[in-house]
């Protein structure tokens, strides 16, 4: 199954992708599948990297004051306001008001992880528009079984917040708490919540995968849970609560 076809998409919808281990990557997935059928906005509520040139149609970076020229045809269209240190530096809730009604579809990076594959979250994190129509947070497979440090792990002191990690690797009892925790994943979301498990690429991966969604589905939650791979284009949808 596509993953955009698991998305069911209407006009107009603004989804935000947080998390850590491919945010970025499914936006570009997402993007490309209507690339030429729809004007697609690709931005960010925080800093991203700037996007290959291969995966965009127009670029802006407006300054302090958006007032963009909309383009007339289908694409796909980034817009930021400043380039810092290699970085896009994204645009503010009032300047996405103004972009929305312009475009088909709005796809929103709205967390950092600094291309780590696990991460905790501040205070003021993430940084998602409160009229998002879904939030897809991001949970990379691989973490699991992963070392415990700061090269693995983005914010690793906030992580501690919501999870036991006194343990030498992380299991999936931490990354049920990831998920699951308010102050996790899905903290500061809006719309439907989807759960997308990534760079599930072997058997041994995809077994990880199903007894993580298993111990979350222990639980009462409002996710719908999207296991597979963005680079093997391969997904598969797990119903709320398992049903």
């Amino acid at each position: 199954m596509d993953f955009v076809d698991i998305l069911k998409l209407s006009k107009h919808e603004v989804i935000s992708v947080v998390g850590a281990g491919g945010k970025t990557s499914l936006i570009n997935y997402i993007a490309n599948r209507y690339r030429y059928n729809k004007k697609v906005l690709m931005t960010t509520t925080t800093k991203i990297y700037i996007p290959n040139k291969d995966v965009y149609d127009d670029m802006y970076i407006v300054g302090g004051k958006v007032g963009i020229t909309i383009p007339k045809t289908v694409g796909v269209t980034v817009v930021g306001k400043y380039i810092r240190k290699e970085k896009i530096v994204g645009v503010n809730f009032e300047d996405l008001r103004e972009l929305i009604p312009n475009f088909d579809l709005i796809l929103i990076e709205s967390d950092g992880s600094r291309r780590k594959n696990l991460k905790g979250w501040n205070d003021k994190e993430p940084v998602v528009y409160y009229n998002s129509t879904k939030t897809i947070g991001v949970l990379d497979i691989t973490s699991y079984g992963m070392s415990i440090n700061d090269n693995n792990i983005h914010r690793l002191e906030e992580l501690k917040k919501i999870t036991d990690i006194n343990n030498i690797k992380i299991n999936i009892k931490n990354l049920v708490d990831v998920v699951l925790n308010e102050n996790g994943l899905f903290k500061n979301s809006y719309g439907e919540r989807i759960l997308f498990i990534n760079k599930v690429e072997n058997k041994e991966n995809e077994e990880i995968a199903k007894i993580l969604t298993h111990k979350i589905n222990e639980h009462k939650h409002n996710l719908n849970i999207v296991y597979g791979s963005i680079k093997d284009d391969y997904f598969k949808i797990i119903k709320k609560n398992g049903r």
